[in-house]
């Protein structure tokens, strides 16, 4: 960097302004809204990381050094007209320095270039144009008569060259990325002469005058790099200023008072009280320098001594200490500025994107992996929003309005999983590091997503570039975790992670040796990640995404019989194996166009056995892969067309009863009728179309028609869906949305596999509609609330019905005879990160009724549960302390009571005698969760310690009904207890 021998003030500030869009996009400003300076004093802070120091500095010599220095500024704007409000300013992400040009610097010329840039969504430069240019001639130099020009140099051209190089986070309105046009200037100061070289006192207590300058050598002797307490992040434009302090003179404040305020917290490295005065040394003699995009600073020509450096940077403690400069010697320091809060909500710009379905919920994994009772998970939030019902027995799947498991499509980046938790439901298959936001439909989706009829969940996974290697380790009671991240050179990321359980040593100490049952395996789980981001440039990047998960349980049993008197074997083993290789490709070339290509490598394993009788094995390699094209030319306009399917091949050898099913009794089954299946490499191929268009009919009103095509080859047919989604913005803050949609879903595999169902059934399907209205009343606070109704159809249903085929008489098993409806209301009432406080509250009133085959009468689905209410809050206190609750009150699901048994001497056991399917209720559920976590903040790193308390006032939650032999008499059967969660995370 650049000596500073006087005051220097880089201008941290980016306008938005509405000259005509060099790329035909009308986007307009969207700060002309702001008509107070209040307001901008606000927004201030968010542009602070647009400040931007082009610093191109020649070698320094004993008789000259170059710098070029770049800050954010922009034309003002005019009669603005009125796009949503930006919540989210671009913000450099890889910044380019201007290259000072020769010529310039031997006359002594400088120059200020002024440009209009045009970033896109995804954050490159599209176009950049001078705006005004102005050169000044230094007296004494050979251009000082006022013979330059900009262009005679070539200022214009290295300043176009370097902003075409920048790279920014795109702007966000309403949390969706858009294209807009910021001013941008870039000054070409010429650096100091050695011989001149001033002094400057800086302003104190006593103001103290400036000393003449001596001259100097132009040599480095103090440099370091700025970071950020705890992370290590490195910190760019951050101003550090340095004085001379000398022993025996006058003491005087070297700083004001700097007290609590609306910027957090205040604290320096010499450990002084918030609000207290720093230091007691007269400064006399100072410089200033301002940190590079890399964090870097440099100071020239210190004299030997001591040297007072201080730090003040908005949302950190202030940074003091001294320095012992020698002649003999560069002094490389390190200085680390403490957050006065490390509360993730303030860092993350939290704002939904401009949206095109009637519900859609996006959670961000550094916002809610705190969240109570959801222990570090964040894909465990997802059972706090509307529509999602409790998981009887703790979890494990995702029920959406009403439907069953089965019926919600589990995605990872777009591509399909078989599922999102491992064995029992406490934790999921991604770690919080790798995820970045949530993505939950709970119905009237996008034509991109199909073959469900409940909702659909996706799992964005991590795409920031790392700053450096860094990482975490996170220990508890019931797993340990590490992830790592590091750069490789300036345009690739790569990322490592690996998580394990410890349930089974735990449960295996603790089960008795002279128990009726033991451990084996007990519940273990492993999952793992990889990931590669390389991005060339601002239109493209290319990613690599490896993950897997392996779970196990086995148990031995000492005597069977005791279960069932059919069982002969001693136990049961289960495992479950999967990975993804996920290759994606995302170009933008502009803002009007973007292409989005996917491929996945997949391979799922599942294996069971159960007392020497029942066995499963399937093996299943798939290619899944997901392209889709989008193009913008307007804001009233947009279409996107693209594909998405699975092809693979699955090996199958199952010899068992036929699996339960949606009202089943899972008792009365003769464990006798066994089905033996062995199939080698039957194909499987799903391929679907589709296309979406976005029609802006006014400002206000937006509607999104969509068309979907499915061919199911399992199946030998195709399917149509067509979906429509409008919204219409009221005044005020308020929205109103509707939405109506077809969707398919094909038949279980089992359903439709000679032996254990009917390869002739057809896809199910349902007709969703849904309507509501979203108020904003203040930026912090949101409520939406939702009717909905789905009318199912051709739902595959047990039957008594035979058929012929191949001219023999033969059980058809299943039916498309099943029908149903599901409705109801949703409530969701947001209060955002404000004034330390977090939370929301959910709720959700619903009906599931459906009528199966040959059936008049309709019963409860399995999953219906008629009131769901959520409230979840969390507040962060002083020195990184952060508590929390989460407050669950659910309706008990539906059960089958037995009526007595029938003894049946052929196998010499007793039956039940079940009464009305799904006739009645188990007890209301209600659940206390507790959280509270202390933060300490090192140099390089941070250190929490977390205590989850599970069902903190121990309710005992029944989660079903257990019968003795004879079904004469039942006890309950409870949820998890109260349950403590101590851990450790560290992180570098």
């Amino acid at each position: 960097m650049r000596r500073i021998s006087k005051p220097v003030s880089f201008t941290r500030r980016a306008r938005l302004s509405n000259f005509p869009r060099l790329s035909n996009f009308p986007r307009l400003s969207n700060f002309a809204r702001l008509s107070t300076l209040a307001t901008v004093a606000a927004l201030a802070t968010l542009v602070a990381p647009l400040a931007t120091s082009a610093t191109a500095l020649a070698k320094p010599t004993a008789t000259k050094q170059s710098a070029a220095k770049s800050e954010s500024s922009a034309p003002a704007s005019s009669e603005p007209e009125a796009p949503p409000p930006l919540t989210k300013l671009p913000v450099v992400r890889s910044f380019s320095e201007a290259v000072f040009p020769s010529a310039a610097l031997r006359d002594r010329v400088a120059a200020t270039i002024e440009l209009a840039l045009d970033i896109n969504e995804q954050g490159g430069v599209d176009a950049v144009v001078v705006v005004r240019s102005s050169t000044v001639a230094e007296e004494g130099g050979r251009a000082f008569a006022g013979t330059s020009t900009v262009t005679d140099y070539g200022f214009d051209r290295a300043a176009i060259e370097a902003a075409e190089r920048l790279a920014f986070e795109p702007a966000e309105a309403e949390g969706t990325p858009v294209p807009v046009r910021m001013g941008y200037t870039v000054r070409f100061d010429l650096p100091p002469r050695a011989k001149d070289r001033v002094d400057r006192a800086i302003a104190t207590a006593t103001s103290t005058a400036g000393r003449e300058a001596r001259p100097g050598p132009g040599i480095v002797r103090l440099k370091g790099v700025v970071r950020e307490a705890g992370t290590r992040r490195r910190l760019p434009g951050v101003l550090i200023t340095v004085f001379r302090v000398e022993a025996g003179k006058p003491q005087a404040s070297s700083a004001p008072d700097v007290p609590d305020g609306p910027d957090g917290p205040q604290k320096s490295s010499a450990q002084e009280k918030p609000g207290s005065r720093v230091g007691a040394e007269a400064a006399y003699e100072a410089y200033e320098a301002t940190t590079n995009a890399d964090g870097t600073f440099e100071f020239y020509d210190l004299g030997s001594g001591a040297w007072r450096a201080q730090v003040d940077l908005d949302g950190y403690y202030p940074f003091r200490t001294t320095e012992e400069v020698t002649e003999d010697e560069v002094l490389d320091v390190t200085y680390y500025l403490e957050r006065g809060s490390y509360n993730e909500f303030d860092v993350l710009v939290e704002a939904e994107r401009v949206q095109k379905e009637v519900n859609r919920r996006t959670l961000k994994a550094a916002e809610i992996v705190k969240v109570p009772g959801t222990l570090g998970d964040p894909i465990n939030v997802v059972e706090n929003l509307p529509g999602v019902a409790r998981t009887p027995g703790g979890g494990g799947a995702i029920i959406v309005r009403g439907s069953g498991p089965e019926d919600t499509g589990v995605f990872v980046d777009g591509i399909d999983v078989p599922l999102i938790y491992h064995f029992g439901g406490l934790k999921s298959i991604l770690p919080a590091e790798v995820i970045d936001e949530i993505e939950f439909f709970p119905g009237n989706f996008s034509i991109q997503y199909g073959r469900a009829t409940g909702g659909i969940f996706n799992a964005k996974t991590k795409r920031a570039a790392a700053q450096g290697f860094g990482g975490s380790v996170d220990i508890s009671l019931l797993d340990s975790s590490i992830y790592l991240e590091f750069p490789i050179g300036d345009t690739i990321t790569v990322g490592l992670a690996g998580r394990r359980s410890y349930i089974d040593f735990v449960l295996k100490a603790a089960v008795p040796d002279d128990a009726s049952v033991r451990l084996v395996s007990a519940p273990r789980y492993y999952d793992y990640q990889a990931f590669a981001t390389w991005r060339p440039s601002s239109a493209h990047e290319v990613r690599l995404f490896f993950f897997g998960s392996d779970d196990r349980l086995r148990l031995l049993f000492e005597e069977p019989s005791d279960l069932d008197a059919q069982l002969q074997g001693t136990g049961l083993d289960a495992a479950v194996f999967f990975n993804r290789v996920i290759a994606s490709y995302e170009y933008a070339p502009s803002s009007t166009f973007q292409n989005s290509l996917k491929i996945a490598f997949a391979r799922d394993t599942f294996h069971a056995s159960a007392f020497d009788q029942f066995s499963s094995h399937i093996d299943f390699h798939n290619l899944q892969f997901r392209e889709m094209a989008r193009y913008a030319p307007s804001d009233a306009f947009a279409l996107s067309v693209g594909v998405e399917g699975i092809l693979g091949t699955v090996d199958v050898d199952v010899s068992a009863t036929r699996p339960p099913k949606e009202g089943d009794v899972v008792f009365g089954d003769d464990l006798e009728d066994i089905t033996v299946i062995s199939l080698d490499d039957v194909p499987v191929a799903n391929i679907a179309p589709f296309v979406e268009a976005e029609l802006g009919i006014t400002d206000a009103l937006k509607i999104v028609p969509g068309l979907r095509l499915d061919y199911f080859r399992r199946l030998r047919t195709f399917t149509v869906d067509p979906r429509l989604i409008a919204r219409y913005a009221l005044s005020d803050g308020w929205t109103v949305k509707a939405g109506v949609g077809l969707t398919h879903q094909p038949p279980e595999e089992d359903e439709t596999s000679e032996g254990f169902g009917n390869p002739d059934l057809d896809p199910e399907w349902a007709i969703q509609y849904s309507a509501g209205a979203e108020w904003v009343p203040t930026e912090y606070l949101k409520l939406d609330g939702t009717l909905f109704f789905k009318d199912l159809k051709n739902l595959v249903s047990r039957t008594n019905a035979t058929t012929t085929r191949d001219g023999v008489i033969a059980p058809l098993i299943y039916d498309n005879g099943g029908k149903g409806v599901v409705y109801g209301a949703e409530l969701f009432v947001e209060h955002k990160f404000n004034r330390n406080f977090r939370g929301w509250l959910s709720y959700t009133l619903s009906r599931a009724v459906r009528t199966d085959s040959g059936d008049s009468k309709s019963r409860l689905f399995d999953f219906d549960q008629t009131h769901i209410l959520s409230l979840v809050a969390s507040y962060v206190l002083p020195e990184n302390w952060e508590v929390g609750l989460r407050w669950r009150l659910v309706s008990g699901n539906p059960t089958t009571v037995f009526n007595g048994g029938v003894f049946l001497s052929d196998f010499d056991r007793y039956s039940p005698i079940p009464g009305e399917t799904n006739g009645e209720r188990l007890p209301l559920f209600h659940q206390l969760d507790l959280r509270i976590e202390k933060r300490w903040v090192y140099d390089a790193w941070s250190l929490s310690a977390y205590l989850n308390l599970v069902n903190s006032y121990n309710r005992r939650n029944v989660e079903g009904y257990s019968y003795n032999f004879d079904f004469s008499q039942s006890d309950t059967v409870a949820g998890l207890p109260i349950f403590p969660i101590l851990g450790l995370k560290a992180e570098f």
